[in-house]
């Protein structure tokens, strides 16, 4: 016999879903399915080999698989753009490093922070500036003077800040170096290593930085002004100290779109967070001597508000 109670109750329980937009959707637990990172940079960058420690404990924290999926280009501004155009659902997020906001800024195609909700940074990077061993000069000082006469040829690991801030530094002091665009600090290392360029311009960690600290390379200077003294290399000059006016910061982070409900960016940050101060995702990285460090997400977003104001000014620069 049918209990009429619990049909009623089953009745109106249906229609309380039905009159609530997505209600049966609330009701599933987050995530429903995989969650996908999106790397605006090449494989085998710093963006590609970091993203892949966290998603492998992200998949145990989150309880669902995660995979890495690469879209370089841009600065990383053609993954943004494209997860941009995805479902605000939390379950694609994409890499949104300081390079983002700096390329979109730059090329007059703004990045609207509001667009997006900051999961977190996960890391800060010194640039580094390489040459070929073969290569005749072996200093800063020695390159600027050798590159007043003769050109070169640099490939930029993927940051077009990075790239930028050479491309400046060449005008303000004379210097004859021609910037070959690559989608990651993996792209730029093959060709420095393999003969195709001068110099490279990459990260710590990208397979120029483990070269130059076997002599396969040379280290010529940072772009960025952190230095090399932590990794033991106190004498190595920072483009600051070489007269430069403009440096880029490089740091790491993810978003997803900010139309993602609440309670799924709570999550992801959470889970982020957790991610990148687990114990053996931390040593993977500092092993290739990368620095993991949490950001806070208000922290991080400050930083890449500040980092689009450089972006016009450097433009501003390189167009006089």
């Amino acid at each position: 016999m049918i209990d009429k109670r619990r049909l009623l109750a089953a009745v109106l329980a249906a229609g309380v879903a039905a009159a609530v937009p997505g209600g049966a959707a609330l009701a599933q637990a987050f995530p429903e399915g995989r969650v996908t990172m999106v790397v605006g940079f090449g494989a085998g960058g710093m963006t590609d080999v970091t993203s892949r420690i966290l998603a492998n404990k992200l998949e145990k924290l989150l309880g669902t698989t995660v995979i890495v999926e690469n879209k370089g280009g841009a600065g990383g501004t053609l993954a943004i753009k494209a997860v941009g155009q995805m479902p605000a659902d939390g379950h694609t997020l994409v890499s949104l490093l300081t390079d983002g906001p700096f390329t979109g800024a730059y090329q007059e195609r703004p990045i609207d922070l509001a667009d997006w909700a900051i999961i977190g940074g996960y890391m800060p990077q010194e640039r580094v500036l390489f040459a070929a061993k073969s290569a005749p000069f072996d200093t800063a000082q020695e390159m600027m003077a050798y590159a007043k006469t003769t050109p070169i040829t640099m490939s930029d690991g993927g940051s077009f800040w990075s790239a930028r801030v050479m491309e400046a530094f060449a005008k303000k002091h004379q210097l004859q170096v021609a910037v070959v665009a690559q989608r990651s600090g993996q792209a730029a290392s093959n060709e420095v290593l393999g003969g195709h360029v001068t110099m490279a311009e990459t990260g710590t960690g990208a397979p120029a930085w483990s070269a130059a600290k076997s002599g396969e390379l040379k280290i010529i200077a940072t772009l960025t002004p952190g230095g090399l003294a932590a990794f033991g290399m106190p004498n190595v000059p920072t483009f600051e100290k070489l007269g430069a006016d403009f440096v880029p910061r490089m740091f790491y982070g993810y978003a997803v779109r900010a139309a993602t409900p609440a309670d799924r960016i709570a999550k992801l940050r959470a889970a982020f967070k957790q991610a990148v101060e687990d114990p053996e995702a931390r040593a993977a990285m500092t092993r290739i001597d990368l620095t993991p460090e949490w950001i806070e997400p208000k922290t991080y977003e400050d930083t890449l508000r500040k980092v689009a104001e450089e972006g016009v000014r450097l433009r501003e620069y390189l167009k006089k």
